[in-house]
């Protein structure tokens, strides 16, 4: 009569499946199938593993329960009588309890416990006294140092300043002739300072390209996308690039006070001097954001 893992296999192999196959459904070892079909059950964890596993098995291969349900019966039964005689094999162990404590005081040792605590506490007090004496003799010292050198220099003597030199007049000369008059040399005209503008700072990558150049003193903002690129105030004659991929939006605190260029292409101006623009670049054009009009007044009466 074929055991129950000869069973199994025999039921295996008419399905045409492989251990393998088995092992991917139900996720246990191949190893385990192995062992089962050899009736190997000592190789196996334990004997809930085993009967466990034979369920599975057995379910998969559609045995009704009768076929297998007498072999985990034994198999259980077995596992319960060597539990069994383990622990009857087990052997006495005496274990050995430390005596209670008698809870009796020591006046000696808990003196001792005290003077060295008491001790400790001296010698902190002590060591914080001396480091705070040491600290106020040198704070006065420093304080007595800087009140001698202000006495001395107040007692110095200040230099006498003596008094200007007084002005010769300059000499008078006789007009010259026409024939003694000499040509004279042209004065250079003062240099006037000169602001000289910025190199704007030209994006190197980006499908959109903006350079803005200030007139006048301009607060502006820059944003690529959500990222805010840039928000500061920009002077007379300074210069800013930007560029992105696909849009820039452009926030102007005084819109006639900038000239900016899109691409290389000049941009019209956007607004009036002191008023605030939002403009919108990207790469087929530009949008000019008008601020809302302003609210009408309510009529008297109305909430």
């Amino acid at each position: 009569m074929p055991s129950l893992g000869q069973k199994l296999r025999q039921e295996r192999e008419k399905r045409g499946l492989t251990i393998e196959q088995l092992s991917a459904q139900t996720r246990i070892n191949v190893q385990y199938f192995q062992y089962i079909e050899a009736d190997d059950i000592a190789s196996l964890p334990g004997g809930f593993f085993y009967r466990s596993f034979v369920r599975q098995y057995a379910r998969l291969m559609d045995l009704p329960e009768s076929d297998y349900q007498a072999e985990l019966d034994r198999s259980l039964a077995d596992e319960s009588a060597q539990s069994a005689v383990r622990t009857t094999a087990l052997p006495e162990k005496t274990i050995e309890v430390p005596p209670i404590p008698t809870g009796r005081f020591d006046a000696a040792l808990e003196l001792r416990r005290w003077a060295w605590r008491l001790g400790v506490l001296v010698l902190v007090i002590a060591l914080c006294s001396g480091v705070f004496t040491f600290w106020q003799r040198w704070r006065l010292q420093r304080e007595e140092d800087r009140i001698a050198a202000a006495k001395m220099e107040q007692a110095a003597p200040k230099p006498v300043e003596k008094p200007p030199a007084p002005v010769q007049p300059a000499p008078t000369t006789p007009p010259a002739t026409e024939t003694q008059q000499t040509p004279a040399e042209p004065t250079p005209a003062p240099i006037q300072a000169s602001i000289i503008p910025t190199a704007p700072e030209v994006p190197t990558s980006g499908a959109v390209r903006l350079i803005i150049r200030a007139t006048e003193m301009t607060w502006v903002a820059v944003w690529q996308g959500d990222k805010q690129l840039f928000a500061d105030v920009i002077r007379a004659g300074e210069t800013r690039g930007f560029g992105a991929p696909s849009q820039l939006r452009v926030r102007l605190g005084n819109a006639g006070g900038v000239q900016m260029e899109w691409n290389g292409q000049a941009v019209e101006q956007v607004g009036p001097k002191g008023q605030v623009r939002t403009v919108e670049f990207r790469t087929d054009g530009y949008t000019v954001i008008q601020p809302p009009p302003p609210a009408a007044p309510k009529p008297e009466g109305q909430v």
